[in-house]
């Protein structure tokens, strides 16, 4: 497999990633952005591939610890690359959420927030190599995810995911009983366009009514980025606790 070094928000964080399969994308860097380490709080990334959210959160505070999380093993190994490269510690664990209870350094372990960008599609292409099927198709059904994703989370923790706009009715039933404080945010690929992918942050074991927050544009409609979206990929676009858009460096 062949490699390249890229790096994302303006240069702050440099990532080896394959040239051919699995390439970040935008969209954990746009979850990145709605997520607030707090200082020493333990947060676990799912599905971390090389590791682009567990860095960003762990640059945004350096205090915190993150534990990533992936059932590929060549994915695991770049990501610690990453982590050692940026000079980040990241905890990162070789396992798939079937099988992670097995796992001593994730047993008995519960966490402050949870992140993850899983999978989007269901396993129905078989035209495709296997490094893109384990980033892209799930091997697990999307609401066993998001269960696992809640036993692992201390009461009142914080889950945040991005996902398909299509899968809001699953993942909205997936959380019944277990969260509340719901924030929908949508995502547009441009203005006058139906949303494509909605970022769902949630609160363990809150009664709280959900909520759907402004969304964000990706595009002009001359293809550029959208202002916000140039904020969120220089990393200095945030949303505080009640929801608020504001700007500050992650720095």
């Amino acid at each position: 497999m062949e490699y390249s070094t890229d790096s994302v928000l303006n240069g702050k964080i440099k990532l080896v990633q394959p040239q051919n399969g699995y390439r970040v994308a935008i969209d954990p860097i746009i979850l990145s952005s709605f997520v607030h380490p707090r200082r020493n709080q333990k947060i676990l990334d799912v599905g971390c591939g090389v590791g682009t959210i567990s860095l960003i959160l762990k640059m945004k505070e350096i205090s915190s610890e993150i534990t990533a999380l992936d059932v590929d093993k060549t994915m695991c190994e770049i990501c610690r690359q990453n982590s050692a490269i940026n000079s980040l510690h990241i905890n990162v664990i070789n396992v798939g959420i079937e099988n992670a209870k097995e796992n001593l350094s994730l047993k008995n372990k519960l966490f402050d927030q949870i992140v993850t960008n899983p999978p989007f599609f269901s396993q129905k292409s078989s035209r495709i190599s296997e490094t893109k099927r384990l980033a892209n198709f799930e091997t697990v059904n999307l609401s066993d995810w998001i269960l696992f994703c809640f036993k692992k989370l201390k009461n009142e923790g914080i889950f945040s995911m991005i996902h398909k706009a299509s899968r809001i009715d699953d993942i909205l039933y997936s959380l019944r009983g277990i969260a509340g404080s719901v924030q929908l945010i949508p995502i547009f690929p441009k203005i006058n366009c139906e949303a494509n992918r909605v970022v769902i942050i949630a609160k363990k074991s809150s009664k709280t009514e959900t909520r759907i927050l402004q969304g964000i544009v990706v595009h002009e409609d001359n293809g550029d980025y959208s202002k916000t979206m140039d904020e969120i990929l220089s990393g200095k676009f945030l949303v505080d606790d009640v929801g608020k858009s504001k700007v500050k460096t992650l720095l």
